[in-house]
């Protein structure tokens, strides 16, 4: 396999599609066509002309449009696309138009809320997404659960889309899609029992009804991002995460505002591999500074190879799992915390790239993640068009505000501003 990447965006230091093998990578597309900012509704006709989230979902597709066609694609090569919105209310008009440009070929999908932490002023919602290429043979295969078909009406997408050898799946939450969230403790018992653990459970059952149509399972996950409301939910959360998955994947565990459906905890997202004899899932922990099992007892991999595939847990900037590089309180207003953090999160994912047989010449996307989004967005861009200053090297570059519902930081412990998550190919 190889990268080909397109022109760099206007907005973000990425291109605005990279091409690997068959499949295709977005960075976040957002509502803008321009330096006058962030498309709107006519706001002099109020509700009787189309809102804001209407009026900026149509152009993020428009985008989308544009840049699938620059490796010959189109909306009915979508695999999965992730979607970002300031409040839960917005859903049902975003999914109107959704449901209005993707039917009846809908792809799997993630949809987060991340509150007023855009980039942007009056930003409603951002996209970035995975496609085939034009040219590519793979036929989609879009995958539902026989027992409950409900996700069609309520979504408009599928639980999963096979692709080749890999699936995507939805990160849907733990519901019925008819009353909403299908688990719980019993009423009047709140001592039984864990609300996050039962959710966890209730999706990956059903994911694994899923994935058995195509002849896999959640054990063989080679990548994935859990998102939680609320990171005290975790650990019940990682125990599930530990039965199902075996040999864990690598991952970044995030929190974000809200869920969509009320009262969901967690969303894992999920990549999962289709194995064959050319193609197994291996763990690796080669090029750490730390182990993070035996450092924290958490359940997932630093690295899994698959083939060329090489998959990587997000970083974030610590030496040991213990602690955190940052600058100290006292010299915040004359040191930047954001770049320091971000340099050394590199410096420590360069030498477990390189100790994988790739480098960021071979890194065809990352995810990205910061914890004060409004505050370190415009320094992190600066500081990464410095660590690439060959911008058409750069990997495309999706990215998630991360703050929990209680507003505290979306990262496992205070002090980190940022994660990076890195997908690549071998060298």
């Amino acid at each position: 396999m190889k990268i080909s990447r397109s022109e760099i965006s206007e907005f973000l230091p990425a291109p605005k599609i990279t091409n690997v093998g068959d499949y295709l990578y977005t960075s976040t597309i957002y509502p803008l066509f321009d330096n006058s900012g962030v498309v709107k509704g006519n706001s002099s006709m109020g509700s009787l002309g189309p809102s804001d989230v209407e009026v900026q979902t149509e152009a993020c597709f428009e985008i989308l449009l544009d840049y699938l066609k620059e490796f010959g694609s189109d909306f009915s090569k979508l695999i999965k696309v992730e979607v970002c919105l300031a409040s839960e209310e917005d859903f049902i008009e975003f999914k109107e138009v959704w449901q209005n440009k993707l039917n009846p070929l809908f792809p799997a999908r993630t949809t987060l809320v991340v509150g007023d932490t855009f980039p942007l002023p009056d930003c409603k919602v951002s996209i970035d997404a995975i496609a085939l290429s034009g040219d590519s043979k793979i036929q989609l295969q879009y995958l539902n659960d026989e027992e409950n078909e409900n996700n069609i009406i309520a979504e408009c997408a599928p639980h999963a889309v096979r692709a080749g050898d890999l699936v995507f799946c939805s990160a849907f939450t733990a519901t019925d899609f008819v009353n909403g969230i299908a688990v719980g403790k019993p009423p009047g018992f709140p001592n039984y029992g864990n609300d996050a653990e039962m959710q966890m459970e209730y999706i990956c059952s059903r994911l694994n009804r899923v994935l058995e149509k195509v002849g896999t399972s959640l054990e063989n996950c080679v990548d994935s991002q859990l998102y939680e409301t609320d990171l005290l939910n975790f650990h019940a959360v990682d125990g599930v995460t530990a039965k199902y998955m075996g040999v864990c994947p690598p991952r970044s565990s995030m929190g974000v505002k809200s869920l969509v459906v009320p009262g969901a905890l967690c969303a894992p997202n999920l990549t999962v591999l289709i194995p064959n004899s050319n193609l197994q899932k291996t763990q690796s922990f080669d090029g750490l500074r730390w182990h993070p099992v035996s450092v924290r007892g958490v359940n997932f991999s630093p690295t899994m190879l698959a083939g060329d595939w090489r998959f990587f847990a997000g970083q974030i900037p610590t030496k040991d799992f213990k602690s955190y590089e940052g600058v100290p309180k006292g010299m915040q207003m004359s040191v930047s915390d954001i770049e320091k953090q971000t340099k050394f999160t590199m410096e420590i994912l360069t030498e477990q790239l390189e100790a994988n047989s790739t480098n960021w010449e071979g890194c065809y996307q990352v995810r990205l993640y910061l914890t004060e989004p409004v505050r370190d967005f415009r320094i992190f861009t600066k500081v990464w068009k410095k660590l690439f200053p060959d911008s058409s090297k750069a990997p495309a570059l999706a990215y998630v505000p991360s703050v929990q519902q209680n507003g505290k930081t979306g990262i496992m412990f205070d002090g980190p501003l940022i994660e990076i998550d890195p997908s690549c190919i071998k060298n």
